[in-house]
């Protein structure tokens, strides 16, 4: 059920998107070091790919046991402290692969990176959301749904150019994304605000607490959430093997290769905000995220299979749709399926699906890779999740507007 939320009608809204986007971002910028810098990575402590799907699954792990959780420590804590922690957690982490040469405590340090991952995802959407009318909602929230797309954007080129061109340590990453963390929890303790009247509905002028059972209660919310599962297990399969597939079997630079990965990330952060816009417009979320969907299938069918370098410029656009709609849809529908007061839960359910999914993807990719090679994974493995998200698209999403 789409329930109206008072909005608290600010232009400071902008400025609480502004920094709660920042603090999301140091979660995929600790992300992307290993996917990015795989080669280096596996390299400097002699592991395989299907050692590599699990250094990048663990960094999922805390992600998904914490989300859904953060829902309670909202109610407990606020969002301003929930924020700090994982940022905190994040830039320990850091510090911790930075100084390591032993895999076990680098696997641990990922471990650490990863708990802001599933944390920023209820956390960021639930600051935001109160701020902007229900109607108004999907451009916001498509910006912020940039948060993981623009770190793949910028990231990998960005530490493929130190650790490459530069020819300096990969652990000098580490140690640049441990600063990047410090700076942005300053920056958010300085202008982060809480809304006056957050998740308050017209009728009833009193906040309350979320209702967890409550929240649960809605299929169209698992549907939502089931489909960023599978979406998710798809996306960031790729996203964590894309270098090696290009260098490995293509025989790229690691640069080139980077740089590829960084076009699909603009693509995506373009996508994003765009997409959000277009829901606005067209007052529909139900037929773009369908629309989004179908670029997935088109883009798990070939990103993996085509032997011809030059020709990723072009499936960049699909990984814009794949990894821009799909995320903007999901965050920007989810607070419409339930009370105001259980937007935290309802964030908290697809955050927590989200980084399931990304374990699941990457644990799952890596030994298929090394089990069946790249073409026969590819359509074992993430052309399904795909046409899964379909059914269930057309099974559980049949009243979403």
């Amino acid at each position: 059920m789409a329930v109206k939320t008072k909005s608290t009608d600010s232009s400071y809204g902008w400025v609480v998107l502004a920094v709660t986007f920042l603090a999301g971002f140091t979660a995929p910028a600790n992300m992307a070091k290993v996917t990015a810098l795989a080669p280096v990575v596996m390299q400097t402590f002699g592991f395989g790919p299907d050692t590599l799907g699990w250094v990048i699954a663990l960094f999922y792990v805390l992600g998904f046991v914490m989300a859904f959780p953060t829902a309670g420590l909202i109610n407990k804590l606020g969002i301003r402290n929930v924020v700090l922690i994982a940022i905190g957690c994040a830039a320990l982490g850091s510090v911790i692969g930075a100084m390591t040469t032993d895999v076990t405590v680098f696997m641990v340090s990922r471990f650490l990176e990863g708990a802001g991952m599933g944390v920023m995802g209820v956390a960021g959407a639930s600051a935001i959301a109160p701020w902007f009318a229900p109607e108004k909602r999907g451009f916001p929230l498509g910006i912020w749904a940039m948060w993981v797309a623009l770190a793949m954007c910028i990231c990998p080129v960005l530490y493929g150019y130190v650790v490459d061109s530069l020819a300096l340590p990969w652990q000098t990453v580490w140690w640049g994304t441990f600063v990047f963390d410090i700076v942005v929890g300053i920056v958010f303790v300085i202008f982060y605000r809480e809304p006056e009247k957050p998740f308050q509905t017209e009728e009833d002028q009193h906040a309350g607490k979320a209702d967890f059972k409550r929240a649960l209660k809605n299929p169209m919310l698992w549907a939502l959430g089931m489909i960023f599962f599978f979406d998710e297990a798809a996306f960031m399969a790729i996203n964590g093997f894309l270098t090696t597939y290009l260098t490995e079997q293509l025989a790229t630079t690691l640069v080139w290769a980077t740089g590829i990965a960084s076009a699909f990330g603009v693509a995506g952060a373009i996508c994003a905000p765009l997409c959000g816009k277009l829901s606005d417009w067209l007052k529909t979320r139900k037929w773009v995220l369908f629309f989004a969907l179908c670029g997935g299938v088109a883009y798990t069918a070939v990103v993996f299979i085509c032997p011809i370098p030059e020709l990723y410029w072009g499936i960049m656009i699909l990984a814009g749709i794949a990894g821009g709609f799909v995320p903007s849809i999901i965050w920007a529908a989810t607070p419409d399926t339930v009370d105001p007061d259980d937007v935290p839960v309802a964030n908290g359910l697809v955050a927590t699906t989200q980084n399931l999914g990304m374990f699941v993807g990457a644990m799952f990719m890596g030994n298929a890779v090394a089990a069946f090679g790249w073409a026969t994974a590819s359509y074992a493995v993430l052309v399904p999740c795909y046409l899964i998200c379909i059914v269930i698209f057309f099974v559980g999403l049949r009243k979403l507007r």
